[in-house]
């Protein structure tokens, strides 16, 4: 398990890489601007962010920030030190005492240090969240069952993550595209029962071919009892694992449907083979 733990963290580290070597990165901040400083999350929907104006900038080059806004909830600990604004005040002690709540960053006696490698221009972070968040949404109206949501929404959802570096999420979106070829035909018509059976094979065969091509993931996925913090350190078992867990469950489902028995028997036994197969320990 430890070993896996350390595969999961060097692939968010690389995750985080990627990030940072976006445009919006390479730029070098004065006093007085106001800055976006970036926290994203694998599992994207703990993304956060600080909007906030320098104030100082360090000898190494990190900054001092004056915050306007921030993600309330977030958990800033271990990203900010507090420093208080007036050194003098003896009533603040060297800054930590204070920050009790590190969820909190509305003490107007404090400033925050944030390093360098976070932070990046207003506009172009503010736009770079949006679209991680839009590709959240896209994600989370497939498993909700959307019925307005189309394949080539999904497939555009591809190319938006291709183009903002979060490619990892295509393969759930993979799973999404089929998942959905699985239940609706041309122009949206919803399938019958017993059509959907031949498509969810296609579906399963995907998904067990992603499970063993990739160990840590199926390991991960099989657990009885997941790991959610360590899953949630990498984009794409997050949401293959997601995205796995509800193909399975709706295609065992449909298995109970009424007129799924006139279904190719062939076609509803291999069903029946593959969800057997894919069952966690």
């Amino acid at each position: 398990m430890k070993q896996l733990k350390k595969i999961i963290t060097l692939s968010a580290f690389a995750m985080v890489l990627s990030f940072y070597n976006l445009a919006g990165f390479a730029k070098d901040f004065k006093v007085g601007e106001t800055v976006f400083v970036a926290f994203p999350e694998a599992n994207i929907k703990d993304d956060a962010f600080i909007i906030g104006k320098v104030t100082q900038i360090t000898p190494k080059g990190d900054y001092q920030i004056s915050v306007i806004d921030y993600v309330k909830g977030h958990d800033y600990g271990v990203s900010c030190v507090p420093m208080v604004k007036n050194q003098g005040n003896q009533g603040y002690g060297e800054g930590w005492s204070v920050w009790t709540d590190t969820k909190n960053l509305d003490n107007k006696a404090i400033e925050y240090r944030v390093a360098k490698e976070n932070v990046l221009n207003l506009i172009y972070g503010k736009q770079y969240f949006i679209e991680r968040n839009n590709l959240y949404i896209v994600f989370g109206r497939w498993k909700s069952d959307a019925p307005m949501l189309t394949i080539e929404r999904l497939e555009r959802a591809k190319s938006e993550a291709v183009s903002i570096q979060m490619s990892d999420l295509n393969d759930a979106f993979d799973i999404a595209m089929l998942h959905r070829a699985s239940f609706y035909g041309d122009f949206g018509r919803p399938f019958l029962q017993f059509e959907t059976i031949e498509p969810l094979n296609k579906l399963l065969e995907t998904v067990g071919a992603l499970l063993a091509s990739d160990p840590v993931l199926k390991d991960l996925w099989q657990e009885k009892s997941r790991d959610w913090p360590t899953i949630s350190k990498n984009t794409r078992h997050y949401f293959l694992i997601e995205a796995i867990d509800k193909s399975l469950a709706d295609a065992q489902s449909q298995l109970y449907k009424e007129g799924v028995e006139q279904a190719d028997a062939a076609q509803l036994a291999a069903l029946k083979a593959k969800l057997t197969g894919l069952q966690r320990k």
